[in-house]
């Protein structure tokens, strides 16, 4: 009896040892992404099987078949670079198989999305599409949850969510000679993991837009107004386009499309009425689509008037650059038959009184004109008003009375001038009409006595006064003089 209890221990024990302990064996793809722009895919997995595994790709002639591509021998290795997948050229799908147990061991399948770009300089755009596998024998079993797009710019990235029912998206404002970089991350639902696409990359190369343009100058010459512009040496643009208002806040109007490879443009607008009119300017580049890149700053003509009353001439002129910069206004007077002559300068300020009356042994009569010459600190350009010109009449002042007593105080008559007359006569007639006195030289005055030398008594006398001014017109006056002694 004890052998036989023996006996059937031992078979109950050898049962236990040939009899293996069940438990479920499972394979997931965790990630499939692209790495770099090469293409190259990695993919990533959990597996707790002991069977080897394929890694399995769709073709690349055809996308209706999966193949294997690698096995893996060493399960302790839970990723694989496929270097060949191409997948900067079109989208791949991937799964992870049991190489023994195919039905029961094979993961889900995943895509890669394949990225392109096309890029309008014109319009400033970049525009993305993207686009995954798509075959009538496998579909892939993750489902996308969002689209982000990021952007590289010059080495500042952004990213903006795109909803999963789109496959495009355009970036706006896109600059010239600038590096880009764009991928696209994806979302997946009931997934922990995103993956990337196939990045891209584009120079925007577009020719060199001035790093700045500088309104130089703007001088008046006669009805015109010549302006001038440096554009900065960078540029390698020869399109400009010239603007023009009446206002500097207002709307400005293309006046002048410029072709110039020059590091200067000067152009001259022959519609500016520089004697009555401010005219502001701005001179823009374009690029090979007429996109306006670099713009000036606003540059307009010095407007100057003149005012006069009796001898003082007062000027007022409009800033320079509207006042925005320091300058140096330097005002020229011009007088008939002579050279323009620097009387003054002042720094940021415009208006002047001229005092032509202290022009000591001048003519006071005629014409007197004058422009402002503006010099803007750290240049050597000069800017150049329009020349505003006053007319003095001659003028003749002969006084009504005088006391020829001696005591220094109004003791003689002698009319006064606003010019130095080429000829003079001046005689005094008693009541008599009989000449007392007579000259032929301004200078000389009548000190109120006769042709005796004697002081004449208190009393109205008669002057005729005859001059010619400089300009050759004769001037009679004719008039009384009192003479008393107080």
């Amino acid at each position: 009896m004890l052998r036989f209890l023996q006996k059937i221990l031992s078979l109950f024990f050898l049962l236990i040892l040939l009899v293996k302990p069940s438990f479920t064996q499972t394979l997931t793809i965790k990630n499939v992404s692209v790495m770099n722009a090469e293409g190259h895919v990695r993919i990533s997995w959990e597996y707790n099987g002991t069977d080897n595994l394929e890694i399995w790709r769709d073709r690349i002639e055809t996308i209706n078949n999966l193949d294997t591509i690698q096995t893996i021998t060493d399960l302790s290795v839970k990723s694989f670079v496929d270097k060949n997948a191409k997948a900067h050229i079109k989208p791949r799908a991937y799964a992870v198989v049991s190489a023994t147990n195919t039905q029961n061991e094979f993961s889900d399948i995943v895509n890669t999305y394949h990225l392109t770009y096309s890029y309008d300089s014109c319009l400033q755009q970049i525009s993305l599409e993207w686009d995954t596998v798509k075959s009538s024998n496998f579909h892939s079993t993750w489902k996308a949850a969002q689209y982000i797009l990021h952007q590289d710019e010059g080495g500042v990235i952004s990213s903006v969510s795109v909803p999963v029912t789109e496959n495009e998206y355009i970036f706006e404002n896109i600059k010239e000679n600038t590096q880009y970089t764009y991928w696209l991350e994806t979302r997946w639902q009931g997934q922990d993991s995103t993956s990337n696409s196939n990045p891209v990359e584009k120079f925007t190369l577009m020719p060199q837009s001035p790093d700045y343009i500088n309104a130089v100058s703007a001088s008046v010459d006669g009805a015109d107004t010549r302006l001038k512009f440096d554009i900065a040496p960078n540029s390698e643009l020869s399109s400009y386009h010239l603007y023009k208002s009446d206002s500097y806040n207002g709307t400005y109007n293309q006046v002048e499309m410029i072709t110039s490879e020059n590091n200067t443009i000067e152009t001259i607008d022959y519609n500016s009425n520089p004697d009555n009119t401010v005219s502001y300017y701005k001179l823009a580049s374009a690029n090979a689509c007429g996109n306006e890149t670099t713009v000036s700053d606003t540059i307009h003509n010095i407007l100057l008037t003149v005012d006069n009353e009796e001898y003082v001439n007062t000027l007022q002129w409009n800033y320079f650059k509207n006042g925005l910069v320091n300058a140096t206004y330097n005002i020229y007077r011009i007088t008939e038959g002579s050279q323009a002559t620097l009387i003054r300068s002042f720094n940021n300020y415009n208006t002047v009184h001229d005092d032509i009356e202290a022009l000591e042994g001048q003519d006071l009569t005629g014409q007197f004109c004058y422009y402002v010459v503006v010099n803007q600190e750290g240049s050597a350009e000069t800017s150049q008003s329009n020349t505003a010109c006053v007319t003095l009449n001659p003028e003749v002042y002969i006084p009504n009375a005088f006391t020829p007593n001696d005591d220094g105080t109004n003791d003689e008559f002698k009319p006064e001038f606003s010019f130095l007359p080429t000829d003079y006569n001046l005689k005094i007639y008693n009541r008599w009409g009989n000449v007392i006195f007579e000259s032929n030289s301004a200078t000389e005055p009548w000190t109120g006595t006769d042709t005796s030398g004697k002081k004449v008594p208190t009393g109205t006398y008669i002057y005729l006064l005859q001059i010619k001014t400089p300009k050759g017109e004769t001037i009679d006056k004719r008039g009384n003089i009192t003479v008393f002694y107080p």
